[in-house]
């Protein structure tokens, strides 16, 4: 009992590490083939996210600070790794089309490949051992995000950029293969660097978020490397992460210890990759149309009102019912039921300064009408997600109803190997050209036996 009670007593962080340095290098099959995945999916959005504004903006403020070792997808530089983490970790994010992790309510893939990438890269680590990393990473994000929220998420904070960052710090010692008390150390640093607010959604700097936690979770990694020292119980303090960013009714970390891979969040839950080029929290919705048009065969022109309820969260991430640009219209319920009417489907095409224009989209914005549950409805357990119900009225007098829990690819629709490499061809090949592209998919069917820098060197 003693031993028990000293053990319950432990700081989360300690916890944490031990599992981070004394985890076997032993996953699942499937798991290892969510992560690759998970992988070539993410390296896709970068590639496509590269030439994007914000990623280009973030490339030459970066490269004021100086080169490095770590390659800048698409950008025909290399800069330290904490830069070329930033500078990835925008375009992986900017479009929008980078995977969601429920368990965590991040988009986890954004903000630890990058990170991963580059150290991988000063490092020319193995495929095998960039896995292994992403994994560990990925747990660790869910642990987190299953302490504070949805709570931590209603009240306004990012968690792909605060979670997403102390998470993305784990899989960074365990890449560096840290010691524990290093490993204590750059997970309490990481906490000290965690930022971010959807305040910014809508914005480009939403996506430079995502790059900025990637980056922080690199040095605050190489930090504790050097010897720098924090305090192991920063996030459960009283003046540290739970208290200060758990929001108004955090579920703290009990049980969410108690699921610490058991099983994996990534074997239970798997990612959830886009079908569409928007915010995750309109996919439900998308998906219900799409089904519904399918089976009933109407079109916008026999549409009279569309009614949508979803998760309070989720209405708050929805928050331009009008937009005025691309950055908006990916965070509108109401632009993007339009397109899925009118064309159906959501592509990067649609997010342009013209194409948020275009009137026959704009005449359909009255259509939809957006309601949303109280926060106080909402489960406390991420993992216990309420369904999205669409409520379709045609003019003829029809009414048709859906509802969805799980978008398009998550492990209960997944993508078909087909789907993935449509995705991943679709994002790839207007900017690598066909010869790289295939270069690339024979690269990532084996990247367990790989070295990082054979991939990197493609993308340069």
């Amino acid at each position: 009992m003693q031993s028990k009670v000293a053990r319950d007593k432990k700081p989360l962080i300690v916890h944490m590490a031990e599992w981070i340095t004394q985890r076997e290098s032993v996953w699942p099959q499937e798991v290892i083939l969510r992560t690759e995945h998970a992988l070539a999916d993410t390296l896709a959005c970068i590639v496509a996210g590269a030439s994007d504004p914000v990623a280009c903006k973030a490339r030459a403020a970066s490269q004021l600070w100086g080169e490095g070792n770590a390659t800048v997808i698409g950008g025909g530089v290399q800069l330290s790794a904490p830069g070329a983490a930033l500078v990835n970790g925008t375009a992986a994010h900017v479009l929008e089309i980078d995977d969601n992790y429920y368990p965590a309510l991040t988009h986890a893939s954004a903000v630890i490949v990058p990170a991963l990438l580059a150290l991988a890269d000063e490092l020319n680590s193995k495929g095998c051992e960039l896995i292994d990393a992403y994994i560990v990473g990925l747990e660790i994000h869910a642990l987190l995000g299953r302490g504070v929220n949805r709570s931590h998420y209603f009240a306004g904070w990012h968690p792909t950029a605060t979670i997403g960052c102390i998470g993305t710090a784990a899989a960074c010692a365990r890449l560096l293969r840290l010691n524990l008390e290093q490993t204590i150390a750059a997970v309490s640093i990481a906490t000290s660097m965690a930022c971010g607010n959807k305040a910014q959604f809508g914005t480009e700097v939403k996506s430079l978020q995502c790059g900025i936690g990637a980056s922080n979770a690199v040095k605050a990694a190489r930090l504790a490397q050097a010897g720098i020292q924090g305090n192991p119980d920063v996030l459960e303090d009283p003046q540290g992460f739970l208290s200060l960013y758990g929001g108004p009714n955090p579920r703290g970390w009990a049980e969410p210890l108690l699921k610490l891979d058991n099983p994996l969040a990534m074997q239970e839950y798997g990612l959830a990759p886009k079908r569409h080029a928007c915010c995750g929290s309109a996919h439900n919705t998308l998906d219900s149309i799409l089904a519904l048009v399918e089976e009933h065969k109407f079109t916008a022109d026999d549409v009279l009102s569309v009614e949508v309820l979803i998760g309070s969260s989720n209405r708050k991430n929805l928050r331009y019912d009008n937009p005025v640009d691309e950055f908006q219209a990916r965070f509108s319920m109401n632009y993007n039921v339009a397109l899925i009417l009118l064309q159906g489907k959501v592509t990067l095409d649609d997010f342009t300064a013209q194409a948020v224009q275009r009137p026959e989209v704009r005449d359909l914005f009255s259509v939809t009408t957006t309601n949303a549950r109280s926060f106080e409805e909402e489960p406390l357990d991420p993992d216990d997600r309420p369904p999205h119900l669409v409520k379709i009225t045609l003019k003829d007098g029809r009414i048709l109803e859906r509802s969805r829990i799980f978008a398009k690819g998550l492990i209960q629709d997944p993508f078909t190997d087909s789907e993935r490499r449509l995705k991943l061809v679709s994002c790839c090949e207007p900017v690598l050209g066909t010869a790289k592209t295939t270069e690339l998919e024979a690269v990532l069917m084996n990247i367990s036996t790989v070295c990082v820098r054979d991939l990197t060197n493609l993308l340069k």
